[in-house]
Parts: C-alpha cells; structure tokens; sequence
C-alpha cells in the first residue's frame, strides 16, 4: 500500500496548515528542493515535527534525543566512525535486541548492516538528521574521555595554581547542555564555591572548586555577557550566545553579592522550535481542543498564569504557532525576545528608551493587528490597555504570576481592571506546572491502595471523579545511566483551564469568591492543577510524590 504524502502526514499531525504547505509548494517549483527540507527552511515545522511525520508515515516511534541519552553499552557495539557514516545512534540494548535510532526509516539496508555488525536483532527508531549527528558527537567523546573527567582535570589545575579559567566556564556551560540543565548556579560559599545545574525543575550539586578563583570565574562571565567587572555591590544582568557542537544558545546571566562573593545564575535557553508545540506541552486531549478552540477567537484575552519557570512562555509561543500567521497579523512585545519566529513581527521592551508594555500595546493598535502577544502583564496600565485590546476586536495573549487560574480574577481587579472589563474581555485563564515525567529505560508498575493516594493530598473527591477503586496500578522510575538515578527523565505540563462563559463572567460581575467561581466551573468541567497531575499518575507519566512536589 502506497504510504501518505509527507505534506499529508503533517496536516494530519496538525503541524502544518493547508496554506503553508501551498506557500512551500509555490517556493518549492522555484528552487526544486525536498518538500521536508523546504518547510524546515521556512521555519513552518521543526526538524523534530519532520520527523515525527517520517516516523508516523514508517509506523516507528520517534525518539527526541534531547531528552533521551543512549546507554554506554549500546555505544561500545558500534563504532562512531560507522555511526556518523550510517547517520545512526545506538541507543539501547535490550536481551537480544539494539535500538537504533534513524534519521531514513525506510533504508532497510541499514537494518541489515546493523544485524551483520552486532549478531543482535535490531529495533527502528526516529529522530531528525541533525539531533542524531549531535548526539554521535556528544556520546562517543564521552566515551573516550566523560565532560566529568575534563571538568574535574581542570579543577585538580586551578589547585596547584594553573587554572585555565574560560576552558573552566566553557566547560561548565557544555557539560550543562549535555545534561540538559535549564540553570547553572556558581554559589561561593566559606570552603569553597559550588556548581549546581537544575535539571527538569530540581537543583542537582554537581562541582565544588577553590574559592580564590571564584572571583575569576564570575569576571569571566560578566566579561561573555557584557557586564561591568569592576561592579561587585550590585545586582547585574548580562546575557551572551554560546554555540556548542553547531547549536546556538542564548545565555541569560545574574549576578548577586552575597555574604561570601558573587552568586551567578546562568539561564540556557536553547533556539529550538521543537519545544514549541502544544500538542507536545502535555495538555490532555479534551483541555487541548478547548484550548485550541478559544484561541480561533477572533477577540479577546487568553492568560497562561504560573511561577517563574513553569513553562508560560514556551506555551504563549506553541500558541501563535497554532495561529495561522500567514493570515492573520500577529505584533509581539516582550522582555526580552526569546524565540524569533518567521512572518510575526516580534518587539523588545526597552526601559530606558520608554518603550514599556503599555506603550507597545498603544503603538499595535495603529498597525492593524489581528493578534497581540505582550509578554507579561506587570502593572496597571498594561493590564488596563491589555484588556481594552481584547474588547476593541483584536486577540490578546499575555501572562501573570497568580497561583491557580481563579485567582487570576482578583489579580486582575487588584490591578484596576473593572470586573465587568475582565467579564467581557478575559476568554479563558491557563494556570500549569511543569512536572517531571517517569524516565521510560527503567520504569516499572507496582500496586498501591487508594488510602496510600489519599496520603499524597489527592482528596476522596478527586479520587471518586477518576473512578479510582481500593487498589490501583501506577509507575515508578528505578532510577538508570539514562535518567541520572532520579527516575525521571524529561518534564510535562499539568493545566487548569478556566473558559470564562457567560455564567462564570455573570460571578465575576456579581462578585462571587474565587472558591465559588472555582466550584462552578469544576461542575463544568474544570480539572484542577492537582487533578490534572493525578490523571497523569493515574496513566503512568508521572508519580504521587512528584504530583505532591510540584502542586502541592
């Protein structure tokens, strides 16, 4: 049977439009390229959404190598020299069977070269061409020599006085982009200074190094981001590009006096569209078309609400991807520009210039905008101008800091937004989470009582909502090489979506409380944030203790 068109699949996939694909298709006939090649090109899909359609259209799972680590004991069975000719990935060994991953699953010569080289029966997987070549660079030089080992050489240096401090720094930075830290923290303490990476949401300590080249270590990054070295009393932000193995990053810097020295805290922020796609975030399916539903809207507000960290920008930009930019007008203000999209006219804040939130807002007005991303609502007047924008016909998008989605409201009207503005004007209120989800490479299921669920917070209530009986199935992570021991490996979004109905908007103008607006739309429908979390222990993503960290 003849396999679907590519252009097919990732309409099917929902990562492509009907008038994208004609826009690459009017490009195509002028330079004759690869339709897949093209639309990476346009920035209309991702590497890793290409080949998640190749996956689907060869009936393989596809693998997103920047969460999954292949096994050393995959690696030793084929040499990178094979690997990189191939353009595959060993990834793990199984009894009698390698997984290997592929960028051309439907090269069946491979297969047979693998059996031939290994004697073991081989297992197709699919990731994109330049995630797996990453990774045969990243892998098999950590099999000749471990970033730990070239970390620690370094400090063992600086302790007989030759410290090399920029290969330090770099070194850092690299070995936080291969375990996929989100942070890097330089903590100088009265021993000595310490090295921690947060990895999915946790601090893990990794190095400990002299305190006497603390001072060089912080002058070296103030220097990359463009900070003033002389200045150690006060606060600083700086921020450079670092490119590892041909992937750029941008690096968000902050500094810190403390009682002992500078604190530094180095935020990776890698340029990777993959990451931008709400189908991949970890909405459940009904809260996505929902979701997806509210933003075909031709007006009114949308907020993603949440702490620092919980993933709100990533969501806002997965958003205006759903959003057919190619017809509609789509104006940004944010601080700063994190991500560059292709055809949406992106703005940064600037302070000292004038240009703030509210006067961005302003200014879109006379560009004729269909869409208004502002990234975060901080004051009165933004608040004020945001959801004026949203009455007068156009469709905003923007963020808060509140803790659930109900207590948006109050939030609101604590910034002088009248009640019937935020009834009229706020569509619907996204709160989330970022959870860590069970590492899949040593996973397991186990029995619990539904008493034992009730000891991690979730209440009889939620319980009886999900049909949850006396005894119940959930998975655990042992903890293995690919996970780093903890169990878990890569993070997902918990949701709690409130669609301000004519109902619910009818409570916010009569003034009900927050608990009682809250009730209501759980018997509409709502799942808490703590309920969104048991549904996903409940089907083997996640576990209760990391519901309970995370929510509460």
């Amino acid at each position: 049977m003849a396999r679907k068109r590519l252009g097919e699949v990732l309409q099917e996939l929902g990562y492509l439009s009907e008038d994208q694909l004609e826009v690459a298709l009017e490009v195509q006939k002028l330079n004759g390229k690869s339709l897949g090649s093209l639309l990476v090109d346009l920035s209309f899909v991702s590497p890793q959404e290409l080949a998640q359609a190749i996956a689907h259209q060869a009936g393989k799972e596809f693998v997103d190598l920047s969460v999954y680590s292949p096994s050393l004991e995959a690696l030793k069975i084929i040499d990178k020299n094979t690997a990189r000719q191939l353009e595959i990935l060993p990834l793990d060994i199984d009894g009698s069977k390698v997984k290997v991953v592929v960028s051309d699953p439907f090269n069946v010569n491979i297969v047979d070269l693998i059996k031939r080289r290994t004697n073991l029966e081989v297992e197709i997987l699919v990731s994109d061409r330049e995630s797996i070549l990453r990774s045969i660079e990243i892998y098999y030089e950590q099999l000749t020599k471990p970033i730990e080992e070239v970390v620690k050489e370094l400090i063992q240096s600086s302790l007989k006085g030759e410290a090399d401090v920029p290969k330090l720094v770099d070194a850092f930075l690299n070995h936080a982009i291969i375990d996929r830290a989100t942070d890097i923290h330089i903590s100088p303490e009265t021993v000595a200074s310490h090295v921690f990476y947060r990895i999915d949401g946790v601090l893990h300590h990794y190095y400990s190094f002299p305190k006497d080249i603390h001072p060089s270590i912080v002058s070296r990054i103030k220097i990359l981001g463009g900070m003033d070295i002389s200045e150690q009393r006060l606060p600083q932000d700086g921020g450079f590009t670092y490119t590892f193995l041909g992937e750029g990053y941008d690096v968000r810097v902050s500094t810190v006096p403390t009682t002992y020295g500078e604190n530094v805290v180095m935020r990776m922020l890698p340029k990777n569209l993959s990451l931008f796609n709400l189908r991949n975030l970890g909405f459940e399916e009904d809260t996505l078309r929902d979701f997806e539903e509210i933003i075909t809207k031709p007006y009114g507000m949308v907020l993603v609400t949440g702490p620092t960290g919980s993933g709100k920008t990533t969501t806002l930009y997965a958003t205006l991807r759903r959003i057919n930019f190619l017809k509609k007008n789509i104006l940004t203000v944010e601080d700063p520009v994190e991500y560059k999209f292709p055809f949406i006219k992106q703005t940064q804040v600037n302070e000292k210039a004038g240009y703030t939130f509210a006067t961005a807002i302003r200014h879109f007005l006379r560009q004729d905008p269909d869409v208004i991303l502002v990234g975060e609502i901080r004051d009165e007047e933004t608040a004020e101008m945001a959801v004026r924008a949203a009455i007068t016909g156009h469709l905003v998008l923007s963020t808060l800091h509140t803790n659930d989605a109900v207590s948006t409201i109050p939030r609101l009207i604590d910034l002088k937004v009248k009640e019937y503005m935020v009834a009229s004007g706020v569509l619907a209120i996204s709160a989330q989470r970022l959870i860590r989800k069970i590492c899949p490479f040593c996973k397991y299921t186990l029995k619990v009582s539904r008493k034992e669920l009730e000891r991690y917070g979730f209440t009889q209530e939620m319980l009886d909502r999900f049909k949850v009986g006396e005894e119940i199935e959930i998975s655990r992570g042992r903890g293995c090489e690919h996970c780093k021991g903890t169990g878990y490996l890569g993070r997902v979004a918990v949701v709690e979506l409130l669609k301000l109905d004519e109902e619910i908007g009818d409570m916010v103008v009569r003034g009900y409380p927050p608990l009682a607006i809250s009730q209501r739309a759980r018997e509409k429908g709502m799942r808490l944030l703590k309920e969104d979390g048991l549904l996903k222990v409940l089907r083997g993503i996640t576990t209760p203790e990391e519901v309970r960290r995370v929510v509460g």
